[in-house]
């Protein structure tokens, strides 16, 4: 066990999911144990103007783990539009995945209207807020720098000051400024996820008559579109008086977004649209875990791990789990580094998933240059299982973990590989 973490002070560095949940959450248990803890956030972003480069789904069990572990209740004006199902195209084939919502329902958000409804929460538990961003950090020197009467505490340098804290949280996501920042204070201890998806986001405003007309409550979704190699996925995605459009790929570029919005299969459920005037935002998000993830006196929580799973990343519900986790390993094991391994214990699953997300990922790239693709598509609208399959790899209903177990065996494999040679015969 660690140092107690009572009467001590935890800076979080982040206001987005994670962080705020990890605030939150550290704020409700030292409350009920009479711990005593001081949470210092730092969020530099104005949610009230700054654009978020995310399609702002959130997927099951959110509301649960909302409403049970953070006491959160999200408002009615939050949703704009709960979603139902996907209409998936791949391998020259398309497929509607429809299935049930035991889990919990499917919502689109405005995301920057989530992200600050969830700050708004962690100030009134007690977190102090401050809109600054964090410029420096020092932590105690280690190794051989180690002397006697040493420096025990992290030092946190801000555009509005500074602070002294007993551990810190980087909640920080992508942000290449604080990335370089956690690097250089840590010496190289923490490292940034290794590989990085790019993404590319379109916002196109509709009248909602539109969207009931083409869309409905479905969201479309484009495994490996055809003629644009460099994109992995691409999915529209309807809200309440607009449309996001985005695409990711490891070596997607701006120009891939605009041959994505000009195919055929897309302008069919889109408005007539001026490429020369449409805004479009870039983003990222990571392809591979980072390294050190905790560290002496940190933990990090959300993209800043790299454990986001492949093609339906849930990075918001990822985030948030992994702020509760991280939460609970303080206020139960300590602030240490032996303490800190058991938030990487508790993280397995997640951490798991991403793996198999990796397996899932490069088994549809094969199938995708093999051409069976359209083939498990094909067999899903006869198949129940294959079907369910693709809905809760697609939706998120489900860990890549329970769906490979599940349906990943030889004799569907073997079904898969009959059903292509034979759809092969038919053609020749």
């Amino acid at each position: 066990m660690g140092e107690d973490i009572r009467g001590k002070t935890i800076a979080v560095i982040g206001g987005g999911p994670g962080g705020s949940a990890t605030a939150i959450r550290l704020m409700h248990l030292s409350r009920e144990r009479g711990l005593g803890v001081r949470v210092v956030l730092f969020e530099g972003k104005d949610f009230e103007r700054h654009y978020n480069q995310c399609v702002g789904v959130l997927s099951p069990p959110i509301e649960e783990i909302l409403r049970g572990r953070l006491a959160v209740e999200l408002p009615y004006e939050i949703f704009k539009r709960q979603i139902y199902g996907y209409r998936l195209h791949a391998g020259g084939k398309e497929i509607l995945l429809v299935g049930a919502h035991r889990a919990g329902a499917t919502y689109a958000v405005r995301r920057v209207m989530f992200d600050r409804f969830l700050l708004e929460c962690a100030e009134r538990a007690g977190v102090e807020v401050s809109r600054s961003r964090v410029t420096g950090i020092d932590f105690p020197p280690t190794g051989r720098y180690l002397r006697k009467g040493r420096r025990d505490r992290v030092f946190l340098y801000t555009e509005g000051g500074m602070l002294k804290a007993d551990a810190v949280v980087g909640a920080f996501g992508l942000d290449d400024g604080m990335i370089d920042i956690f690097e250089t204070a840590t010496g190289g201890r923490y490292r940034r996820p290794g590989k990085f998806i790019q993404t590319y986001v379109a916002k196109i405003h509709v009248e909602p008559s539109f969207i009931e007309k083409k869309l409905g409550d479905i969201i479309y979704a484009y495994l490996f579109p055809p003629g644009i190699p460099n994109l992995e996925f691409g999915a529209i995605t309807p809200k309440g008086d607009h449309i996001i459009v985005n695409v990711a790929g490891a070596d997607a570029a701006v120009e891939d977004i605009f041959a994505f919005l000009s195919t055929d299969v897309v302008r069919d459920h889109l408005p007539p649209v001026s490429l020369d005037e449409q805004e479009v935002y870039r983003g990222k998000f990571p392809g591979a875990p980072s390294r050190g993830a905790v560290g002496d006196l940190y933990l990090t929580v959300g993209d800043a791990t790299g454990w986001l799973r492949p093609f339906k990343g849930k990075g918001i519900n990822m985030a948030i789990e992994t702020g509760i986790l991280a939460a609970d390993t303080l206020v139960e094991c300590g602030i240490s580094l032996a303490s800190f391994r058991r938030y990487e214990e508790r993280t397995r699953l997640l951490r798991e998933d991403y793996l198999y997300g990796t397996w899932m990922r490069n088994l549809c790239k094969v199938g995708e240059v093999m051409g069976t693709l359209g083939t498990v598509l094909s067999m899903a609208k006869v198949d129940q299982g294959i079907h369910d399959a693709l809905f809760n790899a697609v939706s998120g209903h489900d860990s890549f973990r329970n769906i490979f177990r599940r349906y990943a065996r030889p004799a569907v494999l073997a079904d898969v590989a009959w059903n292509y040679l034979n759809d092969r015969r038919r053609k020749a």
